[in-house]
């Protein structure tokens, strides 16, 4: 309760900068350090874990805790509206991206036939199994067979920016509904 109490009240930092403070006490400090309690504060802020707590403060004290995304390419295709189309960004250390992709029979689109469990791609909760994958790592896809695309993924080492054109709420519900019969005669 005293938690939800203090959130209500929304704190402000007193001060954006307290790094710099303490580095400025800490040059006067150094100037005229004769008296032991002047020697032991001297000592306190320059201890490596003060040093830390300082510099989350003002991190958070300057909300600069938010990260910073990189700027969406200029180059996405106009033809598509501008909610179908998803740019994810994965990021893989020499694993797999857990993801399989197969070609559609009617519509010869690649799309994302499976994804394995643990894999960067279930990791990140962005890819989804009927997604239309248009290009991987701005290399477009529509023309390429499925194991060119895999030979591709997996030589890309890093990150993997993928364009992807969601899979619809109801194809996924039919996809994933089952119907059970039972026979009366």
């Amino acid at each position: 309760e005293k938690l939800r109490y203090y959130e209500r009240q929304s704190p402000t930092p007193v001060l954006h900068s307290a790094v710099a403070l303490a580095e400025d006490v800490m040059e006067e400090l150094q100037a005229a350090s004769v008296h032991s309690d002047e020697k032991e504060l001297l000592q306190l802020l320059s201890t490596p874990h003060l040093r830390a707590v300082l510099m989350v403060h003002d991190t958070v004290a300057q909300k600069n805790f938010d990260p910073v995304l990189p700027p969406l390419p200029d180059n996405i295709d106009e033809d598509f509206d501008e909610e179908s189309v998803k740019i994810v960004r994965l990021v893989k250390n020499k694993e797999p991206l857990g993801a399989t992709i197969r070609r559609d029979e009617h519509s010869g689109a690649v799309v994302v036939a499976r994804i394995m469990r643990g894999g960067a791609a279930d990791r990140s909760g962005l890819v989804h199994v009927g997604d239309e994958l248009r290009e991987v790592n701005g290399i477009a896809v529509l023309h390429k067979r499925p194991d060119e695309i895999s030979q591709i993924l997996a030589q890309s080492q890093g990150s993997i920016t993928l364009k992807i054109i969601p899979a619809t709420q109801e194809e996924d519900r039919l996809k994933e509904s089952k119907v059970f019969m039972r026979a009366l005669f």
